[in-house]
């Protein structure tokens, strides 16, 4: 009875959670559009899904930078009814349509709050405009440089610790703003030779015709370049004009055209297309939300022993982890590297990981009690990380290059052998945590007799076995939290022990006590203790449930704070 009121608490937190997110996309539904959002309905940008750019040495879609620096520009939200795309040529081509339109984004909440209530103060804003502000995080070029606000942004800057980052994006988003910068990162134009990578041109070059003139090498053909020049400045004067068909036509000549100017560098339109998709559908981190239907069906497996719903979560499980494969390869197939060298990368690529162990342990457990309960905690985690990917600003999805000291065989090995075990021990925690609510409610102090993995084998009248019914949902727990374990020590044990190869490989020295290493270090401590503990205490149990959630606390520390707070040689990862 107390699994099944703990089922139905979960459900009815999922149907909050659906509600609230329904109704967070929805926000701006019926909203009359205004003019800069009635032509951004009607102007057609597909074709630039084909466009290739050159930008900091990498090759990209011309979306993919759209997203990478508008996102910078407007914040994780974007804006209301606009395409990363269209807003991109929008500052570029008519800058005056945003002097008053909320537009930078400012990061820090305290900071939106104590400049609102600078405008209120002034009565230039009301208390409505401040709390939007507070929620949304956009404010006009207008507004954020009048004499008042940049008064208050001068004591942000001087706060080294807690503001000085803050303010220095907000810099870079009014810089990244200005239309001769947008113009300048648009190199759509590629070099004759392919070897000339850093050659590539950019539209303020093209539209410059002594300078065109003047450029030394192979140019580019005078009529190719009179046709490139005539369509753009076609497409420039209409997008004044607000003129969508004359747009249209224009956009989709230049597009055509620019293939020809050197076929055998430009990049294969599939490819630029792939990422173009990629990145205006969300990195296809809404996988969350299938894992969370799988979630709930593996738990109603579990909770009522319900082998219909066994059957339905495994294969909404099946579709969840087939729709991250196909992220995880595309992201592959788009940077050309596999994807694990930053932080949304690993964060993604850890609950892969995750999975597949998960559907490796099921086969081994279906026909144990333990069933089920392997593809629940891999959904958990990889539901939680996919939310975090998508929702988490800190987690940029956009596509850059390797730091040199990343190219190195050990990326692929002691990498991936680490964030696999981070997963597992997300795992760990799921079990954990279901023990813990198991005894709340009641339960008896069961756990595993014969410890981990040898659950899995052990068969009789005390034994996993489904059919034989004699096991309590508190040993079947706990040899689930044992199991994966068991597992996350092995692999992180030897993703330390790689790590510290790599290290003398690549510094001279195996260990620097650096954070990170440090706190790695310590998350296997934290199961050590778990080890030894379990052989001492007699609620063993509830010592594993509590320190498998321990564990991952640290591991979570390790992952969040070391990355982003504390400065150290992995901060790049």
């Amino acid at each position: 009875m107390s699994l099944r009121r703990t089922l139905h608490t979960f459900i009815a937190m999922v149907l909050a959670l659906g509600a609230s997110s329904h109704a967070a996309l929805g926000q701006d539904a019926g909203t009359p559009l205004t003019p800069t959002q009635q032509f951004a309905a009607e102007v057609d940008l597909s074709p630039l899904d084909r466009v290739a750019v050159q930008w900091e040495g990498r090759v990209k879609s011309f979306y993919s930078l759209a997203h990478e620096t508008v996102g910078r520009i407007v914040g994780p939200r974007g804006l209301p009814h606009e395409s990363h795309a269209f807003v991109y040529l929008d500052l570029m081509l008519r800058p005056s349509a945003y002097a008053d339109a909320p537009l930078i984004y400012v990061k820090n909440k305290s900071m939106r709050s104590q400049i609102g209530q600078t405008l209120v103060n002034a009565n230039v804003v009301d208390e409505a405009w401040r709390e939007n502000f507070i929620k949304r995080g956009q404010i006009s070029r207008t507004l954020l440089m009048r004499d008042d606000v940049q008064a208050q942004m001068e004591v942000f800057r001087r706060d080294l610790i807690r503001t000085a980052k803050f303010v220095n994006q907000i810099d870079f988003a009014l810089y990244l703003a200005q239309p001769s910068e947008l113009m300048n990162r648009m190199r759509v134009l590629p070099p004759q030779d392919a070897t000339s990578a850093d050659l590539w041109m950019s539209i303020e070059t093209l539209m410059n015709r002594p300078v065109m003139e003047e450029l030394t090498g192979v140019p580019i053909q005078p009529e190719l370049r009179n046709q490139l020049q005539t369509h753009w400045g076609r497409l420039m004067l209409a997008w004044g004009q607000m003129d969508a068909q004359t747009v249209n036509a224009e956009l989709e000549a230049f597009v055509d055209l620019l293939p020809q100017i050197a076929p055998d560098v430009y990049p294969e339109t599939r490819r630029l297309e792939a990422e173009s998709w990629y990145f205006k559908y969300g990195s296809m981190t809404w996988g969350w939300l299938i894992y969370l239907l799988a979630s709930m069906f593996l738990l109603m497996s579990v909770a009522y022993r319900w082998n219909k719903a066994r059957w339905i979560g495994l294969g909404i499980f099946g579709v969840a982890f087939g729709v991250h494969t196909a992220a995880l390869l595309m992201r592959w197939w788009i940077s050309g590297r596999w994807p694990n060298s930053n932080m949304f990368e690993a964060v993604t690529t850890a609950v892969w990981f995750g999975a597949v162990v998960a559907l490796l342990l099921e086969f081994v457990a279906r026909r144990s009690a333990m069933r089920n309960l392997f593809a629940l905690t891999a959904a958990c985690a990889s539901m939680a990380a996919l939310m975090a990917a998508r929702y988490l600003p800190q987690l940029d999805p956009n596509i850059s290059n390797m730091m040199p000291i990343l190219h190195d065989i050990w990326l692929y090995i002691h990498t991936n052998v680490i964030i696999a075990s981070y997963a597992v021990i997300a795992m760990a925690s799921v079990t954990g945590i279901l023990y813990i609510i198991w005894r709340m409610f009641g339960g008896s102090p069961d756990y595993a007799r014969v410890g981990g993995a040898a659950v899995l084998f052990e068969r009789g009248s005390r034994g996993m076995d489904v059919e034989s019914r004699r096991v309590s949902p508190g040993e079947v727990f706990d040899g689930a939290t044992m199991i994966l374990l068991e597992l996350a020590v092995v692999m992180l044990w030897a993703g330390l022990i790689m790590g510290a190869i790599w290290a003398d490989h690549s510094w001279g020295r195996p260990w620097g006590w650096d954070p990170k290493e440090v706190f790695a270090l310590n998350t296997f401590i934290i199961f050590l203790i778990l080890v030894h503990i379990r052989l001492k205490v007699k609620d063993k149990g509830m010592w594993t449930a509590v320190l498998a959630i321990l564990g991952c606390g640290v591991m979570l520390f390790n992952w969040i704070v070391i990355n982003f707070i504390i400065t150290g040689l992995h901060s790049y990862a």
